[in-house]
């Protein structure tokens, strides 16, 4: 799926994600299951022929799935649900595993972009086009999140999550080094080096598994190239071989030399890069919406941070956003299936938002609440009204954005120069075109 995401702001509030924040409350052809009742859950004490299925998810944060589920299993006596859950890499690593070896769950927490299109362009979800329609999608979900769950104008997902990101920081650590958010890139770059000076790591990322660092180098790539450019990158319509590709990653060698990233980062997970942004040892972090229940979570209080978008001179200053979602086995039986879309309609519906609003992050869902203990979750969305990008690991294909990730890396560690990190994205991108 390729989509222009610099007009998303329209799209981000449409239907009244916000405004109604006061509210209560490659696909498989042959599959197609048949309706399952409404998006809130289906009827009660449903009676009908006893289904057990399994479902995949996350694992940091996601107490709120297996409330979720309970409810769900005390309304819909004949369903039984046993799930399992990963940490953001495994889940990952688990999935195409399962894929492969045909031994994939009924239903399984994935994500838009590129990283979910695998399973329909391999046929091993079930094609919701026509659920959708019939259960009015377009009236519960973002448009955004439906867009970025659809492949080949079939839908993939049912959507979960819609999230933005921004640069997080302790207010104590901006502070004591008497700073501000920074108006300019300029401005960044000086905050770094007096944050480096005042004693704390400027910037916490684990490069680990690729995806944490990948958000600093989109940022510095927006930055350097331009959304024009940016968007040409991702879509494999622009040649990676480009200075403004060179400059991002002598950017980012330049920061590693100056002793920016926590000591060791190449190798450091992302979690241990977290940890220190809660104890307050680093200064600045590039998560999303859902990082007010992460700080809530950790003992401390999000109301003791705050948020900024990466801060450049390019107009519109777009961060990066993605979706999130649970997909359905192609391949399961009827009754699973059938199952399986009730559970997700269930837990992504409002009244289920809305009940567990303090823990379950940034919904797609339209028209939910927004808890106090998530501060920042508005200023998020609201940072996308000028547009946003379609975060990179999502809008490349897999085996391009693996050479983006071994290019941080090997760089980093003096292996490559930046503009051989330039040449060797190029390559993968020609040939993951030559293939196609």
């Amino acid at each position: 799926m390729k989509k222009g995401f610099s007009i998303l702001a329209s799209v981000l509030l449409a239907g009244g994600m916000l405004a109604g924040c006061s509210s209560g409350g490659g696909s498989n052809d042959s599959g197609g299951a048949s309706s399952t009742g409404a998006a809130a859950g289906g009827d009660k004490k449903d009676a009908g022929q006893k289904v057990t299925i399994t479902v995949w998810s996350l694992d940091n944060g996601w107490e709120w799935l297996d409330k979720a589920v309970d409810d769900f299993k005390k309304e819909n006596a004949n369903i039984d649900v046993q799930i399992s859950k990963y940490g953001t890499d495994p889940i990952k690593e688990n999935l195409k595993l399962a894929a492969n070896s045909k031994t994939l769950p009924d239903m399984w927490f994935t994500w838009g972009g590129s990283l979910g299109s695998f399973y329909p362009e391999n046929g091993l979800t079930l094609d919701l086009t026509q659920i959708a329609k019939d259960h009015k999608y377009a009236e519960l979900y973002n448009k955004a999140a439906l867009d970025m769950s659809t492949y080949h104008g079939k839908l993939s997902g049912i959507p979960l999550h819609l999230n933005v990101l921004g640069m997080w920081y302790p207010n104590s650590v901006y502070e004591k080094a008497n700073l501000k958010p920074p108006a300019t890139f300029a401005d960044f770059e000086a905050q770094l080096k007096t944050l480096k000076d005042s004693g704390v790591t400027p910037l916490a990322f684990g490069s680990k598994g690729g995806w944490h660092t990948m958000r600093l180098t989109e940022a510095l790539l927006e930055h350097f190239g331009g959304p024009e450019l940016h968007d040409k990158l991702t879509s494999l319509n622009a040649s990676w071989n480009d200075p403004a590709v060179v400059k991002t990653f002598e950017k980012l060698k330049e920061y590693t030399d100056k002793g920016y990233f926590p000591k060791g980062y190449v190798s450091l997970d992302p979690q241990e890069a977290e940890a220190l942004i809660y104890q307050q040892k680093a200064g600045l972090i590039n998560e999303g919406t859902w990082f007010d229940r992460n700080l809530n979570t950790n003992a401390t209080d999000a109301k003791n941070f705050s948020v900024f978008k990466f801060p450049t001179e390019q107009k519109p200053a777009r961060p990066s956003v993605f979706a999130e979602m649970f997909q359905i086995n192609g391949t399961a039986d009827k009754a699973k299936q059938e199952a399986a879309v009730k559970l997700a309609e269930y837990v992504t519906s409002v009244n289920v938002v809305n009940k567990y609003i303090e823990d379950y992050g940034s919904p797609a869902a339209l028209n939910t609440k927004i808890s106090d203990k998530t501060p920042h979750l508005k200023e998020l969305l609201d940072s996308a009204n000028d547009g946003a990008f379609l975060i990179m690991d999502q809008a490349l294909p897999q085996q391009v954005i693996q050479k983006v990730f071994e290019a941080q890396d090997r760089v980093a560690i003096g292996e490559w120069t930046p503009q051989q990190a330039a040449q060797e994205i190029d390559k993968a991108a020609t040939d993951y075109k030559n293939k196609k």
